[in-house]
């Protein structure tokens, strides 16, 4: 009975406590920093100090301002095929001169395969002959002196030896003769005729004088020039007889064997060779006597006759098909070699072979009467000396039923 009796106090002692601290939550959060008393400094009580009387605080309700928690809606990126997300960088360079600093230069690296050559390589003979094989020509190649190429401005004289390249040469003993040759490459080689009666003649690329070479020997002989570099591209070449002579040679004649010419790849780089200049240096001499002798003639400037401009003669060699006496498209004859010769000589100035579509163009000097031939057809037009300027084409039209019997 004790028991139960004591239980019932203690729940109702919990139940009083929790009610009272129920009730006192709600005052102490309703009081705020404004609501609580300050405490003030009152002045030292001295004799003369009159007691005053001081209010005391009290406590008033202010109102407060309470903030409440609301959803509110938040911006996210969602990823889309357009839209992109890109990173800014600002980048901050600095260039600073330091005097009496040196920086040696870095290499640069080459591409993976590229040939470096410090001058073009020398020949080494015999030649591939550029007249039996169509360009282009990599390498080192031979145009011999009966090249369709090689343009005489007078007739040259044929002669068969068989030191010569390729067992032949052609000779001029003509002041003014000269010889006008069109060359793609890098390197540039001449191979002359040297004998007792040979003169001097110069060597000229692209209009500005490369050589002089003198062709006297007591032997007869066929060097060859050094190998001189001028440049990538297309050059032009002209041989001139000087008019000089050596004083033991017996005459000026010009005899030109071969030209050489070298062509690098696209991948071969060559560097020109370097240039040896001379510098005078200053020495004392002793001089025991001087004689005054008179000085050697001044050597008179010698005028090269001006290349004759060339004409152009085109050719047209077509199968047709569809026997309307015309060249359509899809009609021309590739491959065919068409020449230029001599009248009354037969002998080959110039030559050309047809393009895919049937075309031949050739490049010719008409100081004599000449023929277009096309050898494998057996077709002749005469071309007199008097013509100039452009030669309407020379149109040559298969019948089907030759075709397959004439065209190798």
């Amino acid at each position: 009975m004790r028991r139960r009796i004591l239980w019932i106090l203690l729940m109702a002692c919990v139940v009083v406590w929790g009610i009272a601290a129920f009730l006192s939550v709600p005052l102490l959060v309703e009081l705020s920093a404004d609501d609580l008393p300050t405490l003030m400094v009152l002045p030292s009580l001295t004799p003369s100090a009159r007691p005053t009387a001081t209010p005391l605080p009290t406590i008033t309700s202010t109102p407060t301002q309470t903030f409440t928690a609301t959803n509110t809606a938040t911006v996210t990126a969602s990823a889309s095929p357009t839209a992109t997300v890109t990173l800014a960088t600002r980048v901050l360079s600095f260039s600073a001169v330091m005097p009496g600093v040196y920086l040696s230069p870095s290499l640069t690296p080459f591409p993976a395969g590229t040939i470096l050559l410090s001058a073009p390589p020398n020949p080494v003979e015999p030649l591939p002959d550029a007249t039996m094989i169509p360009p282009p020509y990599p390498g080192w190649y031979s145009f011999e002196s009966d090249n369709p190429n090689v343009i005489y401005s007078s007739p040259w004289e044929s002669r068969l030896v068989r030191e010569a390249s390729r067992g032949e040469y052609h000779r001029s003993e003509e002041v003014r003769s000269t010889i006008a040759f069109t060359f793609e490459g890098e390197g540039l080689r001449v191979r002359y005729v040297a004998a007792r009666n040979m003169g001097m003649f110069d060597l000229i690329v692209d209009g500005k004088l490369l050589d002089t070479i003198d062709a006297y020997s007591p032997e007869l002989s066929f060097p060859g020039t050094h190998v001189y570099f001028v440049g990538s591209g297309t050059h032009q070449l002209l041989i001139g007889n000087s008019g000089r002579k050596n004083n033991a040679s017996e005459g000026n004649t010009v005899g030109l064997d071969a030209i050489q010419v070298f062509h690098g790849s696209s991948n071969t780089l060559i560097f020109p060779p370097p240039q040896m200049t001379q510098t005078a240096t200053l020495a004392p001499i002793s001089v025991k006597h001087i004689e005054l002798i008179s000085a050697p003639p001044t050597l008179q400037p010698t005028a090269l006759p001006i290349t004759p401009s060339p004409i152009h003669v085109t050719v047209i060699i077509a199968y047709d098909e569809n026997r309307n006496r015309a060249v359509d498209p899809a009609e021309g004859v590739e491959g065919i070699p068409a020449r230029i010769v001599t009248v009354g000589t037969n002998r080959v100035i110039a030559q050309g072979f047809t393009d895919s579509s049937g075309f031949a163009q050739i490049e010719v000097l008409l100081d004599t009467d000449v023929r277009v031939i096309v050898p494998y057809f057996g077709r002749v037009w005469n071309l007199p000396r008097s013509r100039s300027g452009d030669i309407p084409p020379f149109t040559l039209l298969l019948t089907p039923g030759n075709q397959p019997s004439l065209i190798p």
